[in-house]
């Protein structure tokens, strides 16, 4: 799969220590932006956006900061990624994820995965 490509996601799930704590939530429209590393360098990055409008404080649809991955293991099922370096503040990229989910060699799914807080919030079609 190229890894090059906007996820559409009607609805979310949020898991905390791998106990589900909310959603679906009746239609909170989000976007998972997967592209070639927008610093120039090597790998991925990835970028979330909430599709329900802009957000309250910084005025734009950014739900997730771009944060740069790199593929850690790779299936015919999916594809994980995992964050590296940092950005310009010092905050590691490392605290966060992202499993991609295949069926039939088409994308199924995403998982964002916030390793710092034990946080996974999965993206459903």
């Amino acid at each position: 799969m190229k890894l090059d490509f906007v996820f559409k996601s009607s609805d979310h799930l949020r898991y905390e220590n791998g106990n589900h704590v909310s959603g679906p939530h009746g239609g909170a429209g989000r976007a998972v932006k997967v592209e070639p590393n927008i610093s120039g360098g090597e790998r991925l990055t990835v970028t979330l956006y909430n599709l329900d409008g802009n957000h309250p404080v910084w005025q734009n649809n950014v739900q997730m900061a771009p944060k740069q991955m790199k593929i850690i293991k790779e299936t015919n099922d999916k594809i994980v990624l995992r964050g590296y370096g940092h950005d310009a503040m010092g905050a590691s990229f490392a605290d966060y994820g992202l499993t991609i989910n295949l069926k039939n060699g088409e994308l199924y799914n995403c998982i964002l995965h916030m390793h710092d807080r034990g946080v996974d919030i999965e993206y459903l079609r």
